[in-house]
């Protein structure tokens, strides 16, 4: 997959302008807050359709009430256009000058890979985090996540409903929800499990080989339900009809309790995973430099796994975190990349990155909004 360029009307502060990229690597500098950020953020909706963060009307241009995206893409080695339109829910894209039967049909065919600023705390922070981090990741996967996905949060959602109507109490309504909530539970938590597996493999080969760190790095998954193990095995794939019944008999018996606390007490949307070095977690083990090294790792071996599974060089976005690691780690990381278009964003330029990152750069600058070309 390639951008080779893209034109952006009312997103965020960006003036509406053409640019023209590199297929190997584009730099983008800029002091903060001058639109560093919105540019990437730009090309992960053409490409995700879907925002890195906030909703889309946070991405509207102050005063607006919708934007568009158009870009000029490679992929299944062909180069299309592509335009996304934003209004409100609606999101109307085209490809060549017509919609997708499916957007699935689209989002098949790219892929796009990111680490944020906010993506350094994945491993420290809230396990709301490592949730989304984490379903994200299983939807690039396999795309069917998504729907398995929405579908378990709205029969969540109506369950809780149930459950907080204190007069109701008929156990038999509540276990229409049982039973498809169970059965959704256990398909998004062997995604999960089966992500895992790969990302923990990977993660680990990144953290001592390649950036030089000397602990043995894993990943577990964390859940408080009997039953589901924290970490894969080959039988996991095939193990649907057993946590099926591990999550309905789950629901059954805590209905109760769940009654009281007036939501549903256990399952998927409580998980969490953890890395640890050596036996420890990262979050109350590892020095300073080695939590870096450790989510450094984590999102170059995310990236590495999406790319192999997918089989599509994907466009990578990197936006303002190199200052996190020193010199030698930086050099490291870049070189650890995995194939496919570039984009960096920074105050400056990272040392040595002509010689770091193979084939030509493009260099851009951003003030105010507008984008202009250094080269």
């Amino acid at each position: 997959m390639i951008i080779h360029s893209i034109k952006t009307f009312n997103f965020r502060n960006l003036e509406s302008s053409s640019l023209e990229f590199s297929p190997h690597a584009n730099f983008i500098s800029g002091l903060n807050g001058q639109g560093k950020t919105n540019l990437l953020e730009a090309i992960y909706w053409i490409s995700a359709l879907n925002g890195k963060k906030g909703t889309a009307s946070d991405a509207y241009k102050y005063g607006e009430r919708s934007f568009r995206i158009s870009a000029d893409i490679t992929f299944e080695g062909i180069r299309h256009t592509v335009d996304l339109h934003v209004e409100g829910r609606s999101r109307k894209l085209t490809i060549d000058g017509s919609p997708p039967k499916r957007k699935r049909d689209y989002l098949r065919n790219v892929l796009v890979v990111d680490f944020f600023p906010e993506d350094l705390l994945i491993l420290l922070m809230e396990p709301a985090l490592r949730r989304r981090f984490l379903d994200i990741a299983c939807t690039q996967f396999d795309l069917t996540h998504e729907e398995v996905l929405r579908r378990f949060k709205r029969t969540l959602e109506q369950r809780n409903s149930l459950l907080k109507n204190e007069e109701f109490i008929d156990p038999g309504v509540i276990d229409t929800f049982d039973r498809p909530l169970a059965e959704l539970s256990a398909q998004i938590t062997i995604s999960r499990l089966i992500l895992l597996e790969n990302l923990g493999k990977r993660t680990d080969e990144i953290f001592r080989e390649g950036i030089g760190e000397k602990y043995a790095a894993e990943l577990s998954y964390l859940t408080s339900v009997d039953g589901i193990p924290s970490r894969a095995d080959p039988e996991t794939a095939n193990q649907a009809s057993t946590y099926n019944k591990i999550y309905y008999d789950l629901y059954s018996e805590n209905r109760q309790r769940d009654f009281l606390a007036k939501r549903t007490t256990s399952g998927p949307h409580r998980d969490d995973f953890a890395m640890t070095l050596n036996g420890k977690t990262v979050r109350t083990f590892a020095s300073r430099g080695e939590v870096r090294s450790a989510m450094f790792a984590l999102h170059l071996a995310r990236f590495h796994v999406l790319a192999e599974k997918r089989k599509i060089e994907p466009v990578v976005l990197i936006d303002d975190v190199m200052s996190e690691l020193d010199h030698n780690r930086r050099q490291r990381v870049l070189e650890l990349l995995p194939p496919g278009q570039v984009f960096l964003t920074s105050c400056d330029p990272p040392e040595n990155l002509d010689s770091i990152v193979p084939g030509e750069i493009f260099h851009f600058e951003v003030d105010g909004g507008k984008v202009r070309s250094l080269d």
